[in-house]
């Protein structure tokens, strides 16, 4: 009797934890359903295509010391400190008491020593100065022609001045402004009214004032020894177009925003039937370019992604990092055309070789393909000395854009869309080129608004 008690009650405990597992089972299952969907939506912002600089998650290397410990990133010891050096004052005031701040009197004996302590600041907040010009019309006494005089500090459309211009443009493009901002900055700090269609007035006509600078620099793009070529998406009144960025060996970037992000841009702005050497990804319109040099660091992230996929996935991740380092080496000795033309047969040799040998394995069949239909543009950039493998200065330039991206949401309209271009790519292009932008934009502004 006690046997079959005691057997129901393992039956009872087993049919129980028989409903718990499944119950487990059950649960486990929708946990890794789960997790796909979130792989899935993660894949969204950080795939092979995604630069290292927009990754959201990013492994955090330990760099180890001389006693095999790890420690935090830093500059190493000895490095040169970023300490200021003591400028020369402009002006050296006495500074003495007049009482005494213990007791009050007025009782006091000037030593002969004093603590010197040199200060660097900046004048207060200018009020806006307004002047008259009165521009005298004059007539050619050689010629007979009559005209109105012009000033270098006077555009001969609106009533803001050149500096004001640079000012306002300043705030917007290199502090990254937005317009309430930027009136309220000057409302407080130069007592300056302005409204924000004011504001938005002012940077059209810096962009028109652009317009000329920014159709030159589009011929010296289209004459370039080689050009980087990348481009994102960007919103224009609601509506998805590309930002592109064309940026040439010189340091010109052109900044172009249209509603493709087919080969008719490059029609556009290169020219049909272009047959001068890009910096590109691996983006299916610039396949109608002769001379392409395919990007590394994009290949690059395509093979790591496959890292963990299986063991051959790491293999070829290592080879192909192999090859990438063996190819700077080579680019960084500098070496004559004729071996670069030699080297270049056996660097492509030695990939097709990669890829022939790792064929077999299906599951390397994305990354393979990818490196497949690149054959004869891994190595272009052996052939023209100073050219990147890689499409990272294209990428570095677009940042700047990005980040506008976030800040903004979208453009607003069309003019504004197309204003930016005009303004963005001179100032980005003085900035590659080490320029002061307000120095250039000032000097633009005088010629194109005021003399021209």
């Amino acid at each position: 009797m006690n046997s079959n008690k005691y057997i129901n009650k393992l039956e009872q405990t087993i049919t129980q934890l028989t409903a718990e597992r499944e119950s487990s089972i059950k649960h486990i299952q929708e946990l890794e359903q789960e997790n796909e969907k979130l792989k899935k939506k993660l894949l969204f912002y950080e795939n092979p295509h995604t630069p290292p600089s927009a990754q959201r998650l990013q492994k955090i290397k330990k760099i180890p010391n001389d006693n095999n410990e790890s420690k935090k990133r830093g500059a190493p010891k000895g490095h040169r400190g970023a300490t200021r050096p003591t400028p020369q004052p402009d002006e050296v005031k006495d500074v003495v008491a007049h009482q005494c701040e213990n007791c009050g009197s007025s009782d006091l004996e000037i030593l002969n020593k004093f603590e010197k302590s040199v200060i660097e600041d900046i004048p207060p907040p200018q009020k806006i100065k307004v002047t008259q010009f009165n521009r005298w019309g004059v007539r050619c006494q050689h010629c007979g022609h009559q005209f109105i005089s012009k000033d270098a500090d006077c555009p001969q459309t609106g009533n803001f001045g050149i500096y004001l211009l640079v000012y306002i443009t300043m705030l917007k493009f290199h502090l990254r402004g937005v317009l309430r901002k930027i009136q309220d900055f000057l409302l407080y700090g130069h007592d300056f009214k302005i409204s924000v269609k004011g504001i938005h007035d002012v940077l059209l006509r810096v962009g028109g004032a652009c317009k000329n600078e920014y159709d030159r620099t589009i011929v010296n793009i289209r004459n370039s020894e080689w050009i980087y070529i990348d481009e994102t998406g960007f919103k224009v009144n609601g509506k998805k177009c590309w930002l592109w960025i064309f940026r040439n060996n010189d340091d010109e970037t052109l900044v172009v925003i249209r509603k493709s992000r087919g080969g008719k841009v490059l029609d556009e702005i290169l020219g049909k039937g272009y047959s001068g050497p890009v910096i590109v990804d691996g983006w299916r319109a610039y396949s109608k370019i002769g001379i392409l040099q395919r990007c590394w660091a994009h290949l690059l992230r395509e093979v790591d992604d496959f890292e963990k996929v299986s063991e051959n996935g790491k293999r070829l991740s290592e080879e192909i990092h192999a090859c990438f380092k063996a190819l700077k080496i080579f680019i960084d000795k500098d070496p004559p055309m004729d071996a670069r033309i030699s080297q270049k047969a056996v660097f492509e040799a030695e990939l097709e070789d990669i890829v022939q040998r790792f064929d077999e394995f299906n599951e390397l069949k994305k990354p393979l393909t990818y490196i497949r239909n690149g054959f004869g543009c891994w190595h272009t950039c052996l052939l023209y000395p100073g050219m990147e493998p890689t499409n990272n200065l294209g990428e570095q330039a677009m940042r700047e854009h990005v980040i506008i991206r976030k800040i903004i949401g979208c453009f607003r309209s069309e003019n504004g869309a197309e204003n930016y271009q005009y303004i963005a790519s001179l100032l980005a292009s003085w900035r590659l080129q080490g320029k002061n932008g307000f120095e250039e934009l000032e000097e633009l502004l005088r010629k194109e608004l005021c003399m021209s």
